[in-house]
C-alpha cells in the first residue's frame, strides 16, 4: 500500500484505488498468465459536484461557480475549434489533434485524408506531483479476468 495523504478539503485521506488484473499475455505464440494492476475508477466527478465543492471553499455561490465553469468549457471548445492552444496555469494545456491517413503525394492531403479530430491533455508538473503524492489502494480485492491478446495490443480492459 503507498502513502496516503491528508486531503484537507475534504477531511479524508486520498489513494487512487487499484484491481488486479489477470491476463492470458501471448508472446511470440507462447501463452503466459500475467498480472497487472489498473486503477479502480470509484466515482464520475461531474461539473455539478465541482461546482459544488469549490463553492465550498471560496465566497462564490454554487451557481455562481457553474456558470464560470460552463462558460469556460464553452470558451475552451471555441479556442480549441479555431487551432488554439489553450493553456491553464495549474491544470495544464489543451491541445486541437488531428489523425490522418499517410498518402502518397502532398496534394492529396486535405480534409478527406484525415480520419478525426481530437483533444490532447497535458497535465502540469504540479498537477501530476498532486495526483502522484496521493498514493495507491488496493479497492477490490477481486481478480478480474481479461481475454488473451497479444504483446502490444489492448483489449476492452484497458478501458475500464
Amino acid at each position: 500500500m503507498g502513502k496516503k495523504f491528508f486531503n484537507q478539503h475534504e477531511r479524508t485521506f486520498m489513494a487512487i484505488g487499484y484491481y488486479k488484473l489477470k491476463r492470458k499475455l501471448n508472446v511470440n505464440g507462447t501463452v503466459k498468465t500475467v498480472y497487472v494492476a489498473k486503477v479502480a475508477r470509484a466515482n464520475v466527478v461531474d461539473i455539478d459536484i465541482l461546482a459544488e465543492e469549490i463553492a465550498a471553499t471560496c465566497t462564490a455561490s454554487e451557481g455562481d461557480v457553474l456558470m464560470v465553469l460552463r462558460n469556460m468549457e464553452h470558451v475552451i471548445k471555441n479556442h480549441l475549434s479555431k487551432g488554439d492552444v489553450v493553456k491553464l496555469s495549474s491544470l495544464g494545456t489543451f491541445s486541437p489533434t488531428i489523425r490522418a491517413k499517410a498518402v502518397d503525394k502532398a496534394d492529396d492531403v486535405n480534409q478527406f485524408s484525415i480520419a478525426s479530430t481530437g483533444i490532447n491533455f497535458r497535465p502540469t508538473q504540479r498537477l501530476l506531483e498532486g495526483v502522484r503524492k496521493a498514493g495507491v489502494r488496493l479497492a477490490d480485492k477481486r481478480i478480474v479476468l481479461s481475454t488473451t491478446r497479444s504483446k502490444g495490443t489492448k483489449d476492452e480492459a484497458d478501458n475500464k
